[in-house]
């Protein structure tokens, strides 16, 4: 069993695909930034969670959790910026927003295989270098 936990609202079970279609590519930031400010696809039998959200002009931060595994781009200027996540900031680095195409594909992939997508680097959240404030 697949479930969607959303900003807002009971979670989703085994939700369809057309269903997670409208959650990236068709919800706005306002959707993001209410009640948990957050959202998490969960599967049965999976250790870790992708917990997601979604800012602009950023695009997603996706990450691994309880690891804290986070998608890197080596390629994208670490600069740091802020989300609200249970109404407390969490600083994220730039490096390790997606866009749309790219967060679709990454949590097509964690849903078939159930484990870590191999289509982008993930790393630490905490080795990458920017101002996490811990």
């Amino acid at each position: 069993m697949i479930i969607y936990n959303g900003t807002v609202g009971e979670p989703v079970e085994n939700p369809s695909e057309s269903f997670i279609r409208d959650v990236i590519f068709d919800k706005d930031e306002s959707y993001w930034n209410q009640g948990s400010g957050d959202s998490c696809f969960e599967i049965e039998g999976c250790e870790g969670r992708l917990v997601l959200f979604y800012d602009e002009p950023c695009g997603f931060f996706i990450m691994r959790h309880p690891d804290y595994l986070v998608t890197f781009n080596k390629n994208r200027e670490i600069e740091t910026v802020g989300h609200l996540v249970g109404g407390e900031p969490m600083k994220i680095p730039t490096c390790s927003y997606v866009d749309r195409e790219m967060a679709y594909r990454i949590i097509e992939e964690f849903i078939t295989n159930k484990s870590v997508p191999k289509c982008i680097e993930w790393v630490d959240l905490y080795d990458i270098d920017f101002e996490h404030g811990f």
